[in-house]
Formats: C-alpha cells, sequence, structure tokens
C-alpha cells in the first residue's frame, strides 16, 4: 500500500476514536439522588456535584456553552433517540449565531491548510478510502449536528490533539511514514541504478566493439603496411636490377670501345710494319754488300721505344686534358681504360659521365654517377653533376635532393644554393626559392644573377617594392644588363610608378633598343599616363620590330580610340583581326568605335562576330541592343537585352536600357492603336 493510503487510513481510524470518546464524555442530567455521578476515564471529562453548577471549560467559549447545555431526548421520525436543541432566548440565539459564524470562518481557514487538501485528494482518489472515512465519519455532521466542523475539521483536531498528549505515537507515525518514503525513493533509486547499469552494459559492449573493430583496422593496416613494405623492396630490388643492367651496358659498351681502340692501334702498327718491309730488304741488302769501317763516333744510337707502361691515374690525367680541349672521344677513351685498370676508382667514373653528357648520352652519364656515388658517398662534385644533369632532364625535385647533398662540400655550397632556388622558381616554390636565393647571398652577395633573379621570385609573390630593392642591388653591381632595367620597369609599373617604370624601360632600351617588349611596355605604360601620342611611338616601334603580333595592333587601336580618332582606331584593329580572327577584344572594340561614329550596321556585324566567339560576354550583348536600339529594332534590342541580364542579372544597366525599349514599344503600339481607330 502507498504512503498516501496509509497516512489517509491511520487518520480515518484516529477520528474514529475521538468520535468515540466525544459520544462518551457527553454530560447527562444529573440524577436526582445525592449519589456521586462516576468519573469519566477520558481526560477532558469534568466532575460535577449537587451544590455546584457546572462550569464552562476556558477556550474556545463556543465549544464549552454547547458542550455542557441540557439536552432532551426526543424520538426522530426514524424512530432514533437524538439529542433535541433546546429552546433558546434571543439573546442566546444572537450569541449562538455569532458562534456559528466564528466556527465556519475558522472552518475555512482550516480547509485551506495544506492536511485538509492532502486527505480530501486522498479520499477522492482512492474509493476504498473514501468508504471507510464516511463509515467512521459523525452521522449528525450535517446541519443536526451541535458543532461546526466537518469530518476534516474533526481529523485536524484529532491530530493535534494526540501530537500534544502522545508525542512518542506522533514521532513514531511520522518515522514511519519517513520511512515509507525513503523506501519508495530508495527503490526509485534502484530502479534507476538498474537503468544506469544497463547503459553502462551497453556502453562496455560498445567499447568492446569499438576495440575489436579497433584491432580488426590495425591488422589491416599493419597488413596493407606489410604490402607496402614488400612493394617498396621489390621496387628497390628492381631499381637495383636496372642499375646493375644499365652500369654492365655501360661497361660492356666501355670494353667494346676499348677493343675497337686497341683493333685500330694494332691495325695502324700492322699497316706502319708492312709499309717498313722495303725500307728492311734495303737495309739487308746494305748489310749484304762490303761496308767502309766506321769510327766508333759514328756508331749509331738507338732510341728508346715508344710505349711506356702508364698507371690509370695517368689515363685521368690524360682524359681530363683531352676534355678541356674538346676532344671527348679520345677523352672517354682514356677514362675507360683507367676504370679497366682499376674498376674502383670514383673519379674515372666520375669524368666518364662528364663526357658522355658532351656526348649527349644521358642516361649512361647517370649510370656512370651513381657508380662513383656508390664507391665514394660524399664524392661531391659526383652529387653535384648528377643534379646538373636530373635538371636537364627535368627531374627538378630528385635534382634538388642531389644539390643539397652536394652543398655539404665546400667548393660547390654557392652554386648548389643557386640552381636550388633556380629549380624552386620552377616548381613555382617561390617563398622556399627566395630563402635559397638569401642562402647563396650569404656566401656571395657580390653575384648580380642572383641579385636579379631575387628579384623575379619576389615579383611572383607581388613584393614589388622588395623587387625594385632587389633589381638595384643587381644593378649596383651590373648595370649593362637590360633584361634587370627592363623587369625593374614592369615592378615599377605595377606600384603606379610610371615615370620612373619609363625611365627604367629607356635605360634597358640605351642597352638593347631592338628589345620588342621593352617598347610594348612602354606604350602601355604611356597610355596609363595618358600620354597618347607618345603610346602610340612607342607601338610603331614595337611594330616595326615584330609586325605579326595582333595584340600590339589592338592595343594600338585603343589608343586612337582615346583621341576620338575611331577611323584609325577601326583600321588598327583590322589589323589585329587578320593576323587573329578569333581576338575577341579586336572585335568588339571594332563595334564600338563603328556606334561612336554612328555605323549602327556594320557596329551589329562586329558585336556578333565577337558573342559567336564568345558567346557569354555581356558587353557584347548589351552593346548589340544599344545598336539595335538606335536602329529602332526594338524587339531584337529587347532580345539581345534579355541575353545580357541573363548573364549578369544583377546590373542594373541592362535592365534600365530594357525598361526604355519598352516604354518605347508601348508608347508605338497605343499610337499604332489610335491611328488604326480614328481611321
Amino acid at each position: 500500500m502507498r504512503v498516501s493510503n496509509v497516512a489517509l487510513l491511520t487518520l480515518a481510524a484516529l477520528a474514529s476514536q475521538n468520535l468515540t470518546t466525544n459520544t462518551q464524555a457527553a454530560p447527562v442530567a444529573p440524577p436526582v439522588s445525592g449519589v456521586t455521578p462516576q468519573v469519566s476515564n477520558f481526560v477532558d471529562a469534568i466532575n460535577t456535584t449537587v451544590s455546584r453548577p457546572a462550569e464552562s471549560i476556558s477556550a474556545p467559549e463556543t465549544i464549552a456553552h454547547e458542550q455542557f447545555s441540557p439536552r432532551i431526548a426526543v424520538k426522530s421520525q426514524t424512530g432514533l433517540l437524538v439529542a433535541a436543541q433546546p429552546q433558546l432566548s434571543a439573546g442566546a440565539k444572537i450569541k449562538a449565531d455569532s458562534a456559528a459564524t466564528s466556527g465556519d470562518e475558522l472552518t475555512k481557514s482550516l480547509q485551506e491548510t495544506w492536511l485538509t487538501k492532502l486527505i480530501k485528494n486522498g479520499a477522492d482518489s482512492n474509493p476504498q478510502v473514501r468508504e471507510a472515512f464516511d463509515f467512521i465519519s459523525p452521522i449528525a455532521g450535517s446541519s443536526e449536528s451541535g458543532y461546526g466542523f466537518n469530518n476534516t475539521i474533526n481529523l485536524l483536531n484529532i491530530l493535534l490533539i494526540l501530537g500534544t498528549v502522545f508525542p512518542p505515537v506522533t514521532i513514531a507515525f511520522f518515522w514511519l511514514i519517513r520511512r515509507l518514503v525513503v523506501k519508495q525513493l530508495v527503490a526509485d533509486a534502484n530502479q534507476r541504478l538498474q537503468g544506469i547499469g544497463v547503459l553502462e552494459s551497453e556502453l562496455n559492449n560498445s567499447s568492446q566493439l569499438t576495440q575489436k573493430l579497433r584491432d580488426e583496422l590495425e591488422a589491416q593496416l599493419s597488413a596493407a603496411k606489410q604490402s607496402i613494405d614488400f612493394l617498396s623492396r621489390e621496387t628497390e630490388i628492381s631499381k637495383s636490377s636496372v642499375e646493375q643492367i644499365e652500369t654492365l651496358k655501360s661497361q660492356f659498351l666501355m670494353h667494346l670501345q676499348v677493343l675497337l681502340t686497341e683493333v685500330y692501334d694494332k691495325k695502324s702498327q700492322i699497316v706502319q710494319e708492312i709499309s717498313q718491309v722495303p725500307a728492311i730488304v734495303a737495309k739487308e741488302a746494305v748489310k749484304v754488300a762490303p761496308q767502309p769501317q766506321l769510327n766508333d763516333s759514328q756508331t749509331s744510337q738507338t732510341s728508346p721505344g715508344d710505349g711506356q707502361n702508364l698507371i690509370a691515374d695517368d689515363y685521368i690525367k690524360q682524359g681530363e686534358g683531352l676534355y678541356s680541349k674538346g676532344d671527348y672521344d679520345e677523352a672517354v677513351v682514356c677514362f675507360e681504360k683507367a676504370i679497366l685498370m682499376n674498376n674502383n676508382l670514383d673519379d674515372a667514373w666520375h669524368w666518364r659521365g662528364n663526357v658522355l653528357i658532351k656526348m649527349q648520352r644521358q642516361e649512361e652519364a647517370l649510370a656512370c654517377y651513381d657508380q662513383a656515388i656508390s664507391i665514394k658517398p660524399d664524392n661531391y662534385e659526383a652529387w653535384y653533376g648528377k643534379a646538373n644533369l636530373l635538371a636537364k632532364l627535368h627531374k627538378y625535385e630528385e635534382a634538388i635532393a642531389c644539390y643539397e647533398r652536394a652543398s655539404s662540400g665546400e667548393s660547390q655550397k654557392y652554386g648548389c644554393w643557386h640552381s636550388i632556388a633556380a629549380l624552386l622558381g620552377k616548381l613555382q616554390h617561390y617563398e622556399e626559392a627566395i630563402a635559397s636565393y638569401d642562402r647563396a647571398l650569404a656566401i656571395k652577395d657580390t653575384d648580380s644573377e642572383i641579385w636579379h633573379n631575387r628579384g623575379a621570385m619576389l615579383g611572383k609573390v607581388q613584393q614589388y617594392a622588395q623587387a625594385v630593392d632587389s633589381y638595384d642591388r643587381a644593378l649596383a653591381l651590373n648595370s649593362k644588363r637590360y633584361e634587370t632595367w627592363y623587369n625593374r620597369g614592369n615592378m615599377l609599373w605595377r606600384l603606379l610608378r610610371y615615370s620612373d617604370a619609363i625611365d627604367s624601360y629607356d635605360r634597358a632600351l640605351g642597352i638593347r633598343a631592338d628589345k620588342y617588349e621593352v617598347w610594348y611596355n612602354k606604350g602601355a605604360v604611356f597610355g596609363k599616363m595618358q600620354r597618347y601620342q607618345e603610346s602610340i611611338a612607342a607601338y610603331d616601334k614595337a611594330i616595326a620590330i615584330k609586325p605579326q603580333d595582333f595584340e600590339v595592333w589592338h592595343n594600338r587601336g585603343a589608343i586612337f580610340d582615346k583621341l576620338s580618332q575611331h577611323e584609325a582606331a577601326i583600321a588598327s584593329y583590322d589589323k589585329a583581326i587578320t593576323l587573329n580572327l578569333e581576338c575577341y577584344e579586336a572585335w568588339f572594340a571594332k563595334g564600338e568605335s563603328l556606334a561612336k561614329l554612328h555605323k549602327y550596321q556594320e557596329a551589329i556585324a562586329a558585336y556578333q562576330k565577337a558573342i559567336a566567339i564568345k558567346p557569354d560576354s555581356y558587353d557584347a550583348w548589351h552593346h548589340l541592343g544599344t545598336a539595335l536600339s538606335e536602329l529602332k529594332r526594338y524587339e531584337e534590342a529587347m532580345a539581345a537585352y534579355d541575353r545580357a541580364i541573363a548573364i549578369k542579372p544583377e546590373n542594373a544597366e541592362a535592365w534600365r536600357d530594357r525598361g526604355a525599349i519598352a516604354s518605347e514599344l508601348k508608347q508605338d503600339t497605343e499610337g499604332f492603336a489610335t491611328g488604326e481607330k480614328d481611321t
């Protein structure tokens, strides 16, 4: 049974006990005889005697008055004896009414307490409690009762009395309720703990599943790693085998070359011996003939033999001399002879690689460098030669790695960082290239080439001011290089320092006046400065050097348009179109020039050519619509404006022009309708 049910039944039992007590404690009429009545066993009973009238209890006064009022037993309509109320006087009635009113107010106050509401809710929610409560409630609790309390107030009164008279019972009662509440809370907590246990079990299962999946993934990764390692080893073995094959091939060719050389030498020797046979025969004939006696001083002296015993180092030195003279065929033979004498000479392999590069035998040269490095890993010259060869083969990343190995040697360090920076620039790693140039400059800052290249890299990352400074350092070391002046002018152009850019271009032209690109850029900068006549003169210089470039013709036409010389501009555009029929810019610019000359029909044709090349050109469609509207071809103009709006719907200009055309069409339609009506 729940705590609320137990509490309500307990309160009901106490109310029944109180009702019984009140019934037994109700006084009866004093006896006629002088016998003293027996004292009641209840604590609220009052002892009375014949000689002393009944006294009321202290408080509340109304309760004492009603309790000790004489009652007359009457017979009710149901046949049961009930207490009849005596007739009261007017003052007594007023007093009784006042007491009843006071009792009603107290009853209402008590009905608002939490205990009353608790009992009512319990009785309403549980029919069994309600029946028990009705059974033990006083039957005369209605209008026939002399009390002003309902059942709830009686129970409250009983609880107050019990709490005052029997504190241990009250404490035990509330302890029991507390125990039941705690028990219920413990049960709820256990239920929740069970739910937490289930969640914990599910979490453990998830953790185990996760761990299992992780283990499987690690196993798969391990297997994949083993496969990759195996493939890497196989690749290395294959690479090593290929290198060995290349080395054997190189050695075979080298042996073959040596054998051919020896054959040619032997052949020459045999031919020479054959050519000496007649001389030998003549000499023998002279010996047979009688000879005059010669003095000892006239005895012939034999010259030492031409052949000398040479070692491998001698062949290497001989080959270096031939290499410096450009006699590569003889030089490679010398290096191959040295290798045949001693296969572990890294210098012989290195020099043979250098000669093979000159003979355009790159793959064999690469094998020679690898052989030299395998013999002596710190042969920085071999690393440097291999890096140069890889750079020529466009294997930039491998070349950079070889240059870094070669940079460990002091003799090649500066050149290595210079070459590394150049290759990083080719790979578009401009920031790293600048850092490599800085490392080269830290070793040697008097090389104008490095300052020039560093400026070019700074221009790539749009650090134009720093690029100008770098070019200035290069020019301080070498002012005769036109490329540096030209690049410096380009950087000044981007810094909007147009006058300085023109001065730099002039210095470049002072060194090389035949450079088309300098005149071209000079004309463009003059155009930015609105010095149009000088711009046209510069473009004419560029055209004189390179007349087949359509771009310079187009730019020249644009400058004529700036001068409002539209006929000259159209002629220049036509030249650009002749050189390149697919030049959209030239067709569009020609259309603009024709429109300015009010040659709208020709302008429309030019715009249509431009649209055919670039169908998604907003400007071409918009200008086409304008030209059509000038010819009052409004519907075609509307269609052109619609195409322009479809390309750039956010542009208000096309919407405005289209609205104007719509207004024109509306006015024409209204005018036509009015004229037709008048007719």
